[in-house]
């Protein structure tokens, strides 16, 4: 069996409820798909969720969004009126930012360009550039790169799009564009698939993935809950 046909048979078995899938972790408020609120709270938290554990910041996510004194923090019209030692001590109180510094820094940082750029709405972004995910990486990662500070970096802009995809109702065009995102449980499926080795960097992975899947009818993005919950599941069952 070819590498893409054991792919595409995981795919499947994950569609069709062979994979466990273990409880969302990306945890939310219950609001409407298209809000502003609801595409604010899928965008600033996923710029500081790295290296780290994630279903725990998103639990911290949500607690920061219940919590009456710290729900501020998704607005970045009321997040730029704040002095910093307020907005870090309400990003730390519920731990959604544990670098006191780097974190709040990026918060601030993103909460500004929204501000100052685009209404304090993501989807003026991404209306911007006209949903197309080409046109936003582009946007993000080089003509205004200096603006979203970390977010721009490639492994965090394609995790943002993808957070996007699966719980806002943008209807994003070349979804293929959306690169895999490369993290420990994706890394460890790849090295089990043999598409890479245990050397292989997140650039590579994800250029892999890229190549593997071109010309099939499975975008790189769609595979990252099926490898996900495989690996969360030990490699079962197998292909």
């Amino acid at each position: 069996m070819t590498e893409i046909e054991r792919v595409e048979k995981l795919y499947k078995l994950f569609h069709d409820g062979k994979i466990p899938t273990l409880a969302q972790h990306e945890v939310h408020p219950e609001l409407d798909l298209g809000s502003r609120e609801n595409y604010l709270y899928f965008t600033l938290p996923p710029c500081i969720n790295f290296q780290r554990n994630s279903p725990a910041m998103w639990r911290s996510a949500l607690e920061t969004w219940n919590d009456p004194k710290t729900q501020y923090l998704f607005f970045p019209e009321k997040v730029v009126k704040q002095g910093l030692e307020k907005v870090q001590a309400d990003l730390l109180k519920h731990k959604l930012a544990l670098q006191k510094n780097k974190h709040v820094h990026i918060w601030i940082s993103i909460s500004k360009t929204l501000h100052d750029l685009y209404k304090d709405d993501p989807r003026e972004l991404l209306k911007i550039a006209d949903l197309d995910v080409a046109k936003i990486l582009k946007l993000v990662q080089k003509d205004q790169k200096k603006n979203f500070t970390h977010l721009s970096g490639p492994k965090m802009t394609n995790y943002w799009l993808y957070i996007l995809s699966q719980y806002t109702d943008v209807k994003l065009k070349n979804m293929e564009e959306i690169s895999i995102i490369p993290d420990t449980h994706v890394l460890q499926c790849s090295i089990q698939l043999g598409i890479v080795n245990e050397k292989a960097s997140s650039l590579e992975v994800a250029a892999l993935w890229k190549a593997l899947l071109s010309g099939s009818r499975i975008a790189p993005v769609q595979m990252h809950p099926v490898l996900w919950n495989w690996s969360r599941n030990g490699f079962k069952p197998e292909v």
